[in-house]
């Protein structure tokens, strides 16, 4: 797309829109469903927001309130217009029940992915999170997993190459 965009210029200029490389096409209208919002129910959003901004690096993107109810959400700081990660509050009995049977079940609530796990895991230990797993090989990647202060075991996956 870059250097479609670089031939469209050079033309617009005056220069040569011609290239050693064919430039590809636009890209066409991506089709299907796509993942833009999930949510994670966690006991306390303020602590939330600082445990996922502050420890994991992510970036505050939507932070409303209206009597007593919080819209939070964040996403990846590389990628701030990418999927957002809600933090709700587990406020209702099945939520809370929700979240209480899966850290009691050891699944996590939020699987993350990376390609230096072992980088990652040594940044977010530094910050003073509590790991349950350190990266350990399963099949078809390495994973680790971590509390995240508000109820919930955060899984982080690097997949194998």
């Amino acid at each position: 797309m870059k250097r479609f965009a670089l031939c469209l210029l050079l033309a617009a200029c005056g220069g040569s829109s011609k290239s050693h490389v064919e430039a590809p096409a636009p890209a066409a209208h991506k089709a299907g469903l796509q993942i833009k919002l999930t949510s994670v129910y966690v006991d306390d959003q303020a602590k939330a927001l600082k445990f996922y901004t502050d420890v994991l690096g992510f970036a505050l993107k939507d932070d409303f309130s209206n009597s007593g109810y919080r819209w939070l959400t964040v996403s990846a700081a590389s990628d701030p217009d990418g999927g957002q990660l809600q933090l709700a509050l587990n406020n209702s009995p099945p939520a809370k029940a929700y979240q209480e049977a899966l850290y009691q079940q050891h699944q996590p609530a939020v699987m993350l992915f990376t390609d230096d796990i072992k980088a990652e895991y040594e940044r977010i230990k530094a910050k003073g999170a509590t790991f349950t797993m350190e990266p350990t090989k399963v099949t078809g990647s390495t994973i680790a997993q971590l509390e995240d202060t508000c109820g919930n075991l955060v899984q982080i996956t690097e997949l194998a190459h």
